[in-house]
C-alpha cells in the first residue's frame, strides 16, 4: 500500500502565543478541516482547540476504513484517504480514518497525552459516572450496555470500563450474590479479602484473567438500588493495572443510578384515557420551580421547621428554629390570615398571623398531640383536645378552646377515644409515613358541630356543642376530609368512600374510591382527590445474623422493607368518574393539598425504605443509614400538566383558603 506522509503542526494561542498557519497538501487542508469539524462535534466538544496534527495517506479494503465496529456491515472496495491523529487543548490524542475529501470519516482510538488521568462525568438515561477523558464511549440504543474506552476493539493491551444496567432482580438478592454469580459464569474466583463496600448500595470485588499470552486484572462491581442492579466491569493489563486502580475507586465513587425515586408508566383508569396520566420529572430537572406558579399563599415544613410563603417562592421563610421538635397538622385559618400547628414533643399548639410571619404563639400546653387542631368557623378560637381520665370505653378526651392569641379558654364538650393505634411498625418507612398523613379526624364545623375520631382504629361520630349529643356515623369510616363549605365530609370505607351530609348525618356509601388512602377536595365542592398504595416488592430480615446490625441501625426487629405503587386520582362526584392523573413509587402519599384556584394540586411522598434494605445488604454503617432514611417530597402537580415537579424535599404541604393573583413579572423583578 503506497502512503504519503506530511506533518502538519499547529501551536496553541494560550497566554499570547501566536498560531502559526498549518502548511500541507491543498486537499489535505481541506479533509483536515472537514474531519477536525465532525470530530467535534462526534465527540460534543465543539470548544476544543487543536494544538497539533499528523496525517498520512492511506487505503483500506472497505468502508470500514481500519476500524471496524463490531455487529455493523461494511461495503468491499479500495477506499483511499487519510490516517489522522489530532491532539487538542484536552491532551487527547485522536486517531481518525476519512476518505480524501474528508466527508466521511470513523473515530478509530484515543489515548491520553498527559500522565494525569483525567475524569470528566457521564450522564446516561440510567446512571451516571466518571469516565476517562481521554476515552471513548459506545453505547446500546437504549443505554443499558455502555462501554468506556481507547477504542471500541476490546484488546488485551487497553484498559476500559463497561457499565451494565443488569435489570430487576428478585427481593433479597444482594450485591455480594451478583458477584458470585458473575464469578461463577467467567469461571473465575476472587479473594474475600478483596471484597469492599462502594457507597451505599454497592460491593466491589478484584481478580485476574488470561488475556492471549498475558494477564488481564479485573475490578467488578455490583450496584443494587429499589430493586435494579447494575454492573461496572473496570479492566487492564496486569502489569499496568495499579496505575488505573485509584482511577477506577474514584470512577465507581460518583457512581448514581438514574432515578431514586422510580416512576413506573401510569395506567389508565376505568374510562380513561391512557395519555392522560402522569410519572415523576427525573431528580435532575425536578428541582426548577416551573415560572408559572401562582403566587398562592401556603406552609409546609422544611428541614424540620415550619415555613411559610407562597407555592412561586418555595421555600418561604421560617417562623420556628428548632428543627429536631416533631411539628404536625398545619392548619390555615378559614379566613386565611393564621396558621396554626401542632408541637408534638412538647405537646402544644401554637398560632400565629401568617401576614405578619411573626413567631408563633403559645395557646395551649398539654394537649392530646394524635388531634390536629381545629379553627372555629369565624377564625376566631382553636379548638383542641386534652385527656380527661380513663373509662371502660376508653380514653375520656376533652375539647377546649382557646382565642387565637392563647389568652382565653373554654370547654366545647367531652368524647370517648377508644381502639388500639399501631404501636408495633416493621418497616422504618411506616413512622415518616405514618407522621405524614395523620389519619385522626377534628373539625370544626358551622352550626357548632364537631366530627371527630371516635376510635384509632376507625370510627367517625358528630359532636353537637350545644347540647352535647354524640352521634356515631360509622364503626367502618376512617380518615377524610370536609368539603370547601363546611357541610359535606367525605370518609374512607373498607369497600370505597362513603359521603356524609354533616347536618342531617345521612350517609351514601359510593361505589368508586376503592383503596383511598389520603382524601382532598377541589376548591368547586364535586371534585375530589385520592391517594392508593399497592405493594409492589418487599424485603424482610428476620434471621439472627442479622438482628444485632439491624437493632443498631433500624431499632426494630424483625424488619421489613416495602415499595409500594402509588396512585393519585380525581374524581368527579356528579358523574363518579374516576381518572389516575398521576403513578409513582414509594411508601404512600402523605399529603394532599389542591389550590384554591384549581392550577394544580401539592402533595407530598415518603419514599420506600427499599433503599434502606439494599444499604444494609452492602454493609453501611449506622450513620450512612441515617442519611438514607425515607423522609417527605414536595410535588407540584398542574391542572392540565403531564409531569409531577418536584419543588422540595419537604412535607405537610397546606394552602391559605383564599385566592391570590399571581405577581406581574416586571413588579417582581423591582420588588427588592
Amino acid at each position: 500500500m503506497a502512503r504519503i506522509v506530511g506533518i502538519v503542526v499547529a501551536v496553541l494561542l494560550v497566554m499570547g502565543i501566536p498560531v502559526a498557519q498549518a502548511q500541507g497538501d491543498e486537499q489535505a487542508e481541506r479533509a483536515r478541516f472537514n474531519v477536525e469539524a465532525w470530530l467535534k462535534q462526534e465527540l460534543g466538544k465543539s470548544g476544543m482547540i487543536l494544538v497539533n496534527y499528523s496525517y498520512a495517506g492511506s487505503s483500506w479494503e472497505d468502508s470500514a476504513m481500519g476500524c471496524p465496529v463490531e455487529g455493523q456491515t461494511y461495503t468491499p472496495g479500495t477506499v483511499n484517504g487519510y490516517s489522522w491523529t489530532f491532539l487538542f487543548d484536552n491532551m487527547v490524542r485522536y486517531e481518525v480514518h476519512s476518505n480524501l475529501d474528508g466527508t466521511q470519516a470513523v473515530l478509530c482510538s484515543s489515548v491520553s497525552a498527559s500522565s494525569n488521568i483525567q475524569l470528566t462525568p457521564y450522564q446516561a438515561l440510567n446512571f451516571s459516572i466518571l469516565s476517562p477523558e481521554a476515552w471513548l464511549i459506545f453505547s446500546n440504543a437504549g443505554q443499558t450496555t455502555v462501554l468506556f474506552a481507547p477504542q471500541q476493539q476490546i484488546t488485551c493491551a487497553l484498559p476500559g470500563m463497561r457499565v451494565t444496567v443488569v435489570g430487576r432482580i428478585a427481593s433479597g438478592i444482594t450485591p455480594d450474590q451478583l458477584l458470585d454469580e458473575y464469578l461463577s459464569q467467567a469461571g473465575a474466583q476472587d479473594n474475600p479479602a478483596d471484597r469492599s463496600t462502594i457507597g451505599s448500595f454497592g460491593r466491589s470485588t478484584l481478580f485476574q484473567s488470561a488475556c492471549e499470552n498475558a494477564s488481564r486484572q479485573w475490578r467488578v462491581s455490583m450496584f443494587v438500588q429499589y430493586g435494579t442492579a447494575y454492573r461496572v466491569e473496570q479492566w487492564a493489563p496486569a502489569d499496568v493495572f495499579s496505575q488505573w486502580a485509584q482511577a477506577y475507586l474514584d470512577m465507581l465513587s460518583q457512581f448514581v443510578p438514574g432515578n431514586s425515586t422510580p416512576a413506573p408508566e401510569a395506567t389508565a383508569a376505568p374510562d380513561t384515557a391512557s395519555d392522560s396520566s402522569t410519572t415523576l420529572e427525573t431528580p435532575g430537572a425536578a428541582e426548577v420551580v416551573p415560572l408559572e406558579l401562582a403566587a398562592l399563599p401556603m406552609a409546609h415544613l422544611f428541614v424540620g421547621d415550619v415555613f411559610i410563603g407562597t407555592l412561586n417562592a418555595i421555600p418561604g421563610r421560617s417562623i420556628t428554629s428548632v428543627p429536631t421538635l416533631e411539628r404536625r397538622y398545619l392548619t390555615f385559618s378559614p379566613d386565611g390570615l393564621f396558621l396554626a400547628f401542632t408541637d408534638v414533643t412538647d405537646a402544644q399548639i401554637r398560632a400565629l398571623n401568617a401576614a405578619q410571619g411573626l413567631s408563633a404563639r403559645l395557646v395551649a400546653e398539654d394537649v392530646d398531640p394524635r388531634f390536629p387542631p381545629a379553627w372555629s368557623p369565624d377564625s376566631q378560637e382553636i379548638a383542641f383536645v386534652v385527656a380527661a381520665g380513663q373509662t371502660d370505653a376508653g380514653t375520656a378526651l376533652e375539647i377546649r378552646a382557646a382565642t387565637r392569641d392563647g389568652s382565653t379558654a373554654r370547654t366545647l364538650g367531652t368524647f370517648t377515644f377508644g381502639g388500639d393505634c399501631p404501636t408495633t411498625l416493621t418497616d422504618p418507612a411506616d413512622k415518616p409515613y405514618f407522621q405524614e398523613a395523620g389519619q385522626i379526624v377534628f373539625h370544626w364545623l358551622p352550626g357548632d358541630r364537631v366530627i371527630i375520631s371516635s376510635r384509632c382504629d376507625g370510627g367517625l361520630s358528630l359532636l353537637n356543642l350545644a347540647d352535647g349529643q354524640i352521634t356515631d356515623l360509622g364503626s367502618d369510616l376512617d380518615g377524610g376530609a370536609v368539603s370547601p363549605d363546611g357541610a359535606r365530609f367525605l370518609a374512607r370505607t373498607e369497600t370505597g368512600v362513603a359521603l356524609i351530609d354533616v347536618t342531617t348525618g345521612q350517609r351514601t356509601d359510593l361505589t368508586v374510591g376503592q383503596g383511598a388512602q389520603q382524601i382532598a377536595w377541589g376548591p368547586d365542592g364535586n371534585t375530589i382527590f385520592y391517594a392508593t398504595e399497592t405493594l409492589a416488592d418487599s424485603i424482610t430480615l428476620d434471621t439472627s445474623p442479622d438482628q444485632s446490625r439491624a437493632e443498631e441501625i433500624f431499632g426494630l426487629w424483625p424488619v421489613s422493607f416495602g415499595m409500594y405503587t402509588l396512585s393519585l386520582v380525581r374524581l368527579d362526584l356528579s358523574t363518579q368518574a374516576e381518572q389516575v392523573i398521576w403513578q409513582g413509587q414509594g411508601r404512600g402519599v402523605g399529603k394532599i393539598a389542591v389550590a384554591p384556584d384549581g392550577s394544580g394540586v401539592l402533595f407530598s411522598v415518603i419514599q420506600s425504605s427499599l433503599m434502606l434494605a439494599e444499604a444494609f445488604q452492602t454493609g453501611t454503617d449506622p450513620r450512612s443509614a441515617r442519611e438514607l432514611w425515607p423522609g417527605p417530597q414536595l410535588y407540584w402537580l398542574p391542572t392540565d400538566g403531564t409531569t409531577a415537579t418536584l419543588l422540595a424535599y419537604s412535607g405537610q404541604p397546606v394552602f391559605a383558603p383564599i385566592t391570590v393573583q399571581p405577581v406581574p413579572p416586571e413588579e417582581a423583578a423591582a420588588t427588592p
